[in-house]
């Protein structure tokens, strides 16, 4: 049976994807640390921008983890908020052993909020190719 290909809009930019090529690019691929979200593949489970950017090669900070999460549950993956680890520590400690630091946080805003900016104008031109469009015809 032939796998359903998913057509999303991911930070301004169209993308074609199907679940089977989220599997084959992550198939060895090491789990980087995780921080607040997590999506399951297989047994294993990786932070969504990580699978989103191996499985299509854009950088991480032209979309955000909440598309990231959009694309990979549509495909049938879940996605979740990560937990604590056996011993009580949050997921989402990083490797070094500190807490999630305010300065990663403020990062990751600048970059969600370059990425909006970028699917706004992109969607202001869509409409604006639109409206020409339309007005053509007319």
């Amino acid at each position: 049976m032939e796998a359903k290909m998913v057509r999303m809009v991911v930070g301004g930019r169209d993308l074609d994807i199907k679940k089977e090529d989220v599997v084959r690019a992550m198939r060895d691929a090491p789990v980087e640390t995780i921080r607040k979200h997590v999506v399951e593949l297989g047994e294993t489970v990786y932070p969504p921008k990580q699978v989103l950017a191996t499985v299509t090669g854009w950088d991480r900070t032209s979309f955000t983890t909440a598309e990231a999460q959009r694309v990979l549950a549509r495909l049938g993956f879940v996605c979740r908020t990560a937990g604590t680890l056996p011993d009580g520590t949050p997921a989402w400690v990083a490797a070094d052993g500190r807490p999630d630091q305010l300065e990663d946080r403020v990062a990751d805003l600048e970059a969600a909020l370059a990425v909006a900016h970028r699917a706004i104008a992109g969607l202001a031109s869509r409409v604006d190719e639109l409206e020409g469009r339309t007005e053509g015809k007319g």
